[in-house]
């Protein structure tokens, strides 16, 4: 089943299945949608676009409790640290970067019907990095101490490095739109502690 999308991406994505001698059995627009109709076509797979309508996690919660068995993939522009969490933590078994093509998106769906989890080697190490309590790093922007993800933390490292935002999207196989949310984050991020550094000073005075 596919949820969410632009229209001619659903259609796409559609063919593909279909080439790949995959049965859809619905294509709806949003997140209320969704969940409805993975329960009423008992979907063995449904594949979520990460900007779905209604909110990409909010869809995948609402499915896996309308339809547990149910194998949920979010399928999203690349891959992102912040959304592979969030819709794992809501009960996605998988998260598909589009990075992976047409072949990919279809075997994902082959691996996930056959009860495997998806998840690419990228996403893997965030999930252990997770794991291992080191999804934040402390780091220092402009004198002030900041707490970003691993991911602002990666992109940051390699701004300083003098590496312009295409350049870091092209490394980190990420998009330039993309880098530069995440440079916009860490800078309002070294805002609002430089805002709190008074209020602290003024408290132990």
């Amino acid at each position: 089943m596919l949820a969410g999308g632009q229209l001619l991406v659903r259609a796409a994505r559609h063919s593909v299945l279909v080439r790949s001698g995959l049965h859809v059995v619905a294509d709806v627009p949003d997140a209320a949608a969704a969940a409805e109709a993975a329960q009423l076509y008992r979907a063995g797979v449904v594949l979520v676009d990460a900007d779905i309508p209604g909110g990409c996690v909010s869809a995948v919660r609402r499915i896996v409790e309308r339809a547990p068995e149910a194998a949920v993939l979010v399928v999203a522009p690349e891959l992102d640290r912040e959304s592979l969490l969030a819709s794992v933590r809501a009960g996605a078994q998988g998260f598909v970067p589009e990075t992976l093509g047409a072949s990919g998106l279809a075997r994902a769906v082959e691996v996930a019907l056959g009860g495997e989890s998806v998840i690419t080697r990228a996403g893997v190490a965030t999930l252990i990095d997770q794991l291992r309590g080191r999804s934040h790093e402390q780091t220092s922007v402009d004198g002030s101490p900041v707490r970003l993800t691993r991911r602002e933390a990666d992109i940051v490292a390699r701004f300083r490095e003098g590496m312009t935002p295409k350049e870091i999207a092209y490394e980190l196989e990420l998009s330039d739109v993309t880098v530069r949310r995440h440079l916009s984050s860490v800078a309002k991020k070294a805002r609002q502690s430089r805002r709190r550094v008074p209020v602290v000073l003024e408290s132990t005075s």
